[in-house]
């Protein structure tokens, strides 16, 4: 078996192919392909995988392919985790937003609808070539914003062998388990949402729903709120338990201060971090030192260091975890339920058959089954159906090139004031990110 990686000189990517030299003999496993277009960043990250692996008995032939076409072709599995314009613009995506009294986040509202305008067009063209050399291949997309990529090889590229990966839903399981102090794999989360809009509705343990349990025992929780940025009082009267993004829709006022009150954007921060790893990779010794101290301080606040080491975390593996966990089962290699950002046909009700949803999916040999979600709360519902109109209009707009159609889209989505205001932003990204934004009519 091949597996190609887009993006080879991303810094998870070296957790990536750890994880799948792990499970080589199991995957029979044969060759992985590399590729990126930034040189420099690829050569430091091949530092740092060939440390990674030389101590590991292996078959498996890494390969740094020379095009997407040498990359994929042969491919059973292409994942693709890249990031169009590199880490700078991702910084504007956030700024830019920020002075105008918006919020950037990069995955959701303006900062993401930035970064959804380059990438769409980057994997579309991908998988016009993957179509003719790897057509039965599964494209398995850590490409952020997940779910509106997602969206857009579903609605535009003509390939439905698509899975989308984030680690949210499943961290929430893994600090669920260590709070009723049982193993991850003993609960099962009836999760439903969007990709960063999502809520645990019940949380089964041997059976039972344990979720009033769970909302009883949060207070007693050290630095939850810290973790959440919700009160365990307001996730009772919630009832539920939200992804961590849903702060942003449901206290827009705070969380932008928040923002804003900050020395640095979170871009502006992971910029510096990968700044000073690349340059520290080119007089390293010892490459793998180097990279471990760079996961440390990328996540360090992310979760408290005494919740990490309770629940043995290792830094970066969310989401290799549940992608090596899509791939096992797409292989045949035994089934599993993980939440995943697939195609709804019917899982949620009231969105389309192909709208892009993010919710707990059987995973089988070259099988992805979303599992139906049943009754959910109206205004859950609502904020659900609102994102999902942002998300396809948005994905639309930038596959047809329609400037007007593109602010429109901005003005559609929760975390944007106004359609004027939604103007004032797609004019300023296409000043300051051209040439991503030149093409519209």
């Amino acid at each position: 078996m091949k597996v190609s990686i887009i993006g080879g000189g991303g810094t998870r990517v070296p957790i990536l192919v750890g994880a799948l030299l792990d499970l080589q003999e199991r995957l029979d496993l044969t060759e992985i392909a590399l590729i990126d277009p930034d040189s420099e960043r690829f050569a430091a990250m091949d530092k740092v995988i060939s440390a990674i692996v030389q101590d590991r008995n292996r078959t498996v032939e890494i390969l740094h392919a020379g095009t997407f076409r040498e990359c994929v072709t042969g491919a059973s599995f292409v994942i693709a985790a890249i990031r169009v314009g590199g880490d700078h613009m991702r910084t504007l995506d956030e700024r830019i937003p920020l002075s105008m009294d918006v919020l950037g986040q990069e995955t959701v509202g303006a900062g993401g609808f930035a970064m959804a305008v380059r990438t769409i067009p980057v994997v579309l063209d991908m998988l016009k070539e993957l179509r003719e050399v790897a057509p039965d291949a599964w494209f398995i997309n850590l490409t952020n914003p997940s779910g509106i990529i997602t969206q857009a090889i579903v609605s535009h590229g003509g390939f439905h062998n698509v899975v989308g990966i984030c680690d949210a839903p499943t961290s929430i399981g893994i600090l669920l388990a260590y709070l009723l102090k049982v193993k991850p794999e003993d609960l099962v989360l009836d999760y439903y949402g969007l990709n960063h809009c999502g809520f645990v509705k019940g949380v089964y343990a041997l059976g039972q729903d344990v979720l009033p349990q769970v909302l009883s025992i949060i207070d007693q929780m050290p630095g939850f709120e810290e973790m959440t940025h919700f009160s365990s009082e307001f996730v009772r009267r919630l009832g539920k338990l939200p992804n961590g993004y849903i702060w942003y829709y449901t206290f827009k006022r705070e969380s932008l201060a928040a923002v804003k009150a900050g020395t640095e954007t979170r871009g502006e921060e992971v910029e510096r971090l990968n700044a000073r790893l690349f340059a520290d990779l080119t007089t390293a010794d010892d490459p793998k030192v180097v990279y471990d101290t760079y996961l440390a301080a990328r996540e360090h606040g992310q979760l408290p260091e005494e919740f990490r080491t309770a629940m043995n975390l290792k830094s970066g593996q969310g989401y290799s975890a549940v992608a090596m966990d899509v791939l096992l089962g797409l292989a045949g290699k035994g089934q599993a339920v993980v939440p995943v950002n697939v195609m709804n046909r019917g899982a949620i009700a009231g969105l389309a058959l192909d709208d892009v949803v993010e919710v707990p999916s059987l995973i089988t040999e070259r099988l992805v089954r979303p599992l139906v979600v049943g009754p959910i709360d109206r205004e859950s519902q609502l904020l659900i159906e609102q994102v999902k109109l942002y998300e396809r209009s948005l994905v639309d707009a930038v596959a047809y090139r329609d400037l007007g159609a593109l602010i429109e889209a901005l003005a559609l989505s929760p975390l944007v004031p106004s359609p004027a205001v939604a103007r004032d932003l797609v004019l300023a990204f296409k000043e300051q990110e051209a040439p991503y934004f030149d093409g519209f009519k």
